[in-house]
Formats: C-alpha cells, sequence, structure tokens
C-alpha cells in the first residue's frame, strides 16, 4: 500500500506469551513497514514507542519530522509492543484481569519480541529508536541481544539503572516540585485557582461526560501536562476561567469538565496505569514495587493526600476505583504490584561491551526521566553520545522530532 508517497508494509510474527513457558499460549506481533521511494536496501530502524502500553506511531496525517528524517536514510519498522494496538491490545475487555499477561509486558518481552520480528525481516543486525520508555527497551535489547544492534537514538529514554522505584520516584517528584515552582511563577495566579478547583470539588459533586464524579485527586493529575513543551501555557488557559455561576450557584464550566475528563481517564491506554510501576521492578533488588508513587508521595507536604500540588506522571490505586477504564483491571494491577522481581531488565556487564554506536537526547529539565539518573547511565553504554539540551521538556520529538533526529544523525556518524 502507498501512502504519502512512501510504500506501507505489514508483518505479523506469532510468538509465545511467556517465553519460559511455550504452552502458555501464542499471540501475533505486529509491526508495520514504511519504505520511503528507493529505499528498498536501506537498513532498518525500529520505532520503539514510549508509555509504557502504548502502541507504535500512526501517521495518519502523514508523517511527522522524527518519521521523515528518519526516511531520509532508513527504511521504518513500527513495531506494536505486546498488549498495544494490533498486537493483541489489553484493555478493560481483553484479558484485563489476567495477572499472568500483565507481568510478562516488561522491557525484556518486548526485546524477545522484536527479536522474531527480526529474525522474520531476515535481517542480521538492526538500529533502533525509543522514545521515553522505548528508551528503556533499548536499554534492555542492548543487554540481551548486543549483536542483534547496528545504531541505537535514544530521546528523553536513558532509565534509571541505579534506583529502586522507591527512590525513583521520590527523583521525579523533586524534578516536578522544581518546574511546578516555575509554574507558579510564570503564572502567578494558578496556585490559587488550583486551590479554589480543589476546595469546591471536595464540597461540590461535579461529574465528567463518563458520569462519575471527579474528585479533588484526581482532578489534581492533570500536572502531568507539566513535563510537555507548552504544558505552562496549556494548563494556564484551562485554569483562566473555569468556573460560571447557576442559578446563583457557582459550578464548573461543561467545556472545563470535558477537557479535563479527557486528561484524568486511561480510557485510551489503561494499560499504562496498569503496568506503570513494573518497569522498574528489580533494577537494584527483588522487591515489589507495591505502589512506590503511592507510597512516597506522603514524603512531599505539596503532593500529599491533603496537599494542592497537581501530580505527575504517577499511579496511585485509588485511580482503579475511580477511572471506569481501569476498574476492571484493578485486581491484577494490584497482584502486580506485590508482585516480586527475580532480575533487572538491564545486564550492565553486557552493555558496557555492547558494540552499536549509541546517541541520546537527554533533556536537562525532564520531570520523567531524571537528567542525573540518565547521565549515569550514560556512562554504562561503551560508546553512546549525548546531545544535552534544556531547549525541550520530555516531549521534545512531538515538538521538533527532525531537528533532534538529525542531530542524533550526526552525533552518531560523528567517528
Amino acid at each position: 500500500m502507498k501512502r504519502f508517497g512512501h510504500e506501507f508494509k505489514e508483518h505479523h510474527v506469532t510468538v509465545p506469551w511467556d517465553y519460559s513457558n511455550p504452552d502458555s499460549g501464542t499471540f501475533d506481533v505486529f509491526a508495520r513497514e514504511i519504505i520511503p521511494p528507493g529505499g528498498e536496501n536501506y537498513p532498518a530502524l525500529v520505532y520503539m514507542q514510549g508509555g509504557p502500553g502504548f502502541p507504535a506511531e500512526r501517521p495518519a496525517a502523514g508523517l511527522g519530522g522524527l518519521l521523515k528524517a528518519g526516511l531520509t536514510r532508513y527504511r521504518w519498522i513500527l513495531l506494536d509492543q505486546r498488549g498495544t494496538g494490533r498486537s493483541h491490545r489489553i484493555d478493560e475487555l481483553s484479558d484485563a484481569a489476567d495477572f499472568d499477561k500483565l507481568h510478562l509486558l516488561r522491557q525484556d518481552n518486548i526485546v524477545r519480541d522484536a527479536e522474531r520480528v527480526r529474525e522474520h525481516l531476515g535481517l542480521k543486525k538492526w538500529s533502533l529508536y525509543g522514545q521515553s520508555f522505548g528508551g528503556f527497551i533499548i536499554t534492555a535489547y542492548l543487554s540481551m541481544f548486543p549483536e542483534s544492534i547496528e545504531r541505537a537514538f535514544l530521546t528523553g529514554g536513558l532509565p534509571t539503572t541505579r534506583l529502586g522505584a522507591d527512590d525513583l520516584y521520590r527523583a521525579t517528584y523533586t524534578k516536578l516540585r522544581a518546574r511546578e515552582s516555575q509554574f507558579f511563577r510564570e503564572i502567578p495566579w494558578a496556585q490559587q485557582r488550583i486551590e479554589e478547583i480543589i476546595d469546591h470539588l471536595d464540597n461540590h459533586e461535579e461529574t465528567v461526560p463518563t458520569g462519575e464524579r471527579l474528585s479533588s485527586r484526581r482532578f489534581r493529575t492533570i500536572g502531568i501536562e507539566l513535563g510537555r513543551g507548552a504544558g505552562f501555557d496549556t494548563l494556564a488557559f484551562l485554569l483562566e476561567e473555569p468556573f460560571r455561576t447557576v442559578r446563583g450557584e457557582k459550578r464548573l464550566r461543561s467545556d472545563f469538565l470535558q477537557d479535563v475528563g479527557q486528561r484524568v481517564t486511561f480510557q485510551g491506554g489503561p494499560l499504562y496505569a496498569a503496568i506503570h510501576e513494573s518497569i522498574y521492578g528489580g533494577v537494584v533488588d527483588s522487591a515489589p514495587t507495591n505502589w512506590a508513587a503511592h507510597r512516597v508521595r506522603e514524603e512531599f507536604d505539596e503532593f500529599a493526600e491533603d496537599g494542592t500540588w497537581l501530580t505527575g506522571e504517577h499511579i496511585y490505586p485509588w485511580q482503579f476505583d475511580e477511572d471506569p477504564a481501569l476498574r476492571p483491571l484493578k485486581a491484577a494491577a494490584e497482584k502486580l504490584a506485590q508482585h516480586p522481581w527475580e532480575s533487572s531488565p538491564y545486564d550492565l556487564e553486557v552493555l558496557k561491551d555492547a558494540p552499536a554506536i549509541a546517541a541520546a537526547a537527554v533533556y536537562l529539565d525532564d520531570i520523567f526521566v531524571p537528567f542525573e539518573e540518565s547521565m549515569h547511565t550514560a556512562h554504562l553504554y561503551r560508546d553512546l553520545r549525548p546531545h544535552v539540551t534544556n531547549k525541550y521538556q520530555h516531549n521534545g520529538v512531538r515538538v521538533d522530532g527532525e531537528a533532534i533526529f538529525t542531530e542524533l544523525l550526526r552525533l552518531a556518524d560523528d567517528h
């Protein structure tokens, strides 16, 4: 099929759910290949999506800057990670309560699936691109199959290799506190407006379009927007006039509730909430993550249950009660939170000798993937060339993907 002047091909590869137990059943991993004109023999570049729990990019409105930049030298392989998109999407209607599947969705098994796709394509080696969690997958890939990788490109995706979940969330809350302080300085009325909305939600019943009551703690999760490039302005416009008066009673506007409702639901990606903390399991020990973000928040007065600051990329157990999209996953998510992890997704001894050339965009002010942890891991790679910048937030590739990827190509080429 031709789209946007490029050839699109589809690949389906049957893989086991559990590589240690072949009798556990199988599913088909899906990958979409994009070949530029004359690029049939270009090397392959695999797109490792951020998340976890989301499928690969769907270029429905044309090819964005990142994809365009890659297609100058590569043919893209857009891989739907297991449990997402067309690789057996898991949601409230599909295996939602199946812990036996949820605990198999981490970096290591995504890597094993990718290896099956590489073999299916008849490739000796390929290169990898990973945004955010996609970089976590790349770090695991280089730990498991280093000889399969030619080059690796990471944006906002160098994971911690020395912190457990508790300490990692201490770091992200600290980063968020600094970022939110800056937001309140630049938008000086925002803090008071947030507190006004919290007080209103604690004392009045307001419902989002899906019908459930909006709690103040759920409203506070819109702070994830602070980690995006235009986040300050997006939140400022959202908050500037949230109330109206109806028959003498102060109420939240319907368009405000619609906007917030879209921000606080996981209908589009419930798997993200269910498995988010599991990607940090086993990094330093086998202890369960045990809702680390929920426990650690109480160490920060601003973000604690009775605090008033917006929270960020953090998942809380009560969301599985308040969000209809998450309720079917509650039992399995709880079991996953108590699951001990026997090993790290990363083998640092293998990583330090992995022959691939790597280049990574590292965002100085990233509130999702702390800068200090990224740079520590960068030095564990045999050959990683960092592009450190404070020009972008975590979603830099959405803002200027072509420029960022072009710079990573230059770094990788610079011998």
